[in-house]
């Protein structure tokens, strides 16, 4: 039963926990800082996991809240987690811990959480995470879809809109841009969790996110649409308004309409993702 140490970098914490084939242990969380000092918390971490008598890791996995070189474990761009651009993650982990690393951005592990331990018995399935940011990792036939950058699912930079507000990207109209967790809670004055208590802005909100569910839905035409992050714990609510969106959007399409759900997992699933992660070392 091989070991994992896995992490979890985003815009506003951080957390590391113990994975394997039985599921995540004790897992701990931090506020995100500088890059140094999230990664040296990580290692405090694994040293006391060694110093209680755990089992030694054989990998480390490592899921980012950003774009990433899955093949040389770098971070390409930090947006929404300063300070990390051009971090070799490859470096840190031989030169701290002597162990082969497997990293992605966060958006990529939710859809392997969501694959190999969702439960969704479905080989095509797009994973949405919905919170500081916006991004879809997207499972066809199996297999994760990386494109020849690995930047392939940046749904949230697709434009749903002829509105001119400016998203980080440089573009207006993004998905992200009206639909992330950061950006309404900015245009509207009120925490999400007050602002979707309003049928009228949850109405509206579908509407707008179902746009950019629909552009995926036709590029990708999977049978299951599974939504993360903290727009996700909206539920059935959300899910229901923006199936009957989508289906009004793809109405001369209405086949390839799919499940629209949210995720079963809470903390765990960006671990079991990233443990998924660090198969392909070996």
């Amino acid at each position: 039963m091989a070991t994992t140490l896995t992490i979890d970098i985003g815009g506003t914490k951080c957390a590391a926990a113990i994975t394997d084939d039985d599921g995540v242990h004790n897992l701990e969380s931090w506020p995100t800082t500088g890059s140094t000092e999230n990664l040296e918390h990580a290692v405090a971490y694994y040293q006391r996991h060694l110093e209680s008598g755990g089992s030694p890791a054989v990998a480390i996995g490592v899921s980012f809240g950003g774009p990433v070189d899955f093949r040389t474990s770098t971070v390409k761009r930090s947006v929404h987690v300063p300070g990390w651009s051009g971090f070799d993650f490859g470096e840190w982990s031989h030169k701290t811990l002597d162990l082969p690393v497997a990293v992605d951005n966060d958006a990529k592990v939710g859809a392997l959480a969501e694959f190999h331990h969702g439960g969704h018995d479905s080989d095509d399935l797009v994973y949405v995470t919905v919170s500081t940011g916006i991004g879809a990792g997207v499972i066809s036939s199996g297999r994760i879809v990386r494109g020849v950058s690995n930047e392939a699912g940046e749904l949230g930079h697709t434009r749903v809109s002829e509105d001119p507000k400016l998203c980080s990207c440089g573009r207006m109209g993004c998905l992200e841009r009206m639909c992330s967790g950061y950006w309404i809670e900015q245009d509207h004055g009120r925490p999400a969790v007050e602002l979707f208590a309003d049928e009228e802005f949850l109405a509206e909100y579908s509407r707008m996110f179902a746009r950019g569910l629909s552009n995926a839905i036709l590029l990708y035409n999977p049978s299951v649409i599974v939504l993360g992050g903290g727009v996700s714990r909206v539920g059935a609510r959300l899910t229901k308004s923006l199936t009957d969106n989508v289906s009004r959007e793809l109405e001369s399409w209405s086949h390839m309409v799919p499940v629209i759900t949210t995720s079963t997992f809470d903390r765990d699933g960006v671990h079991l993702g990233a443990k998924e992660l660090t198969r392909d070392l070996f």
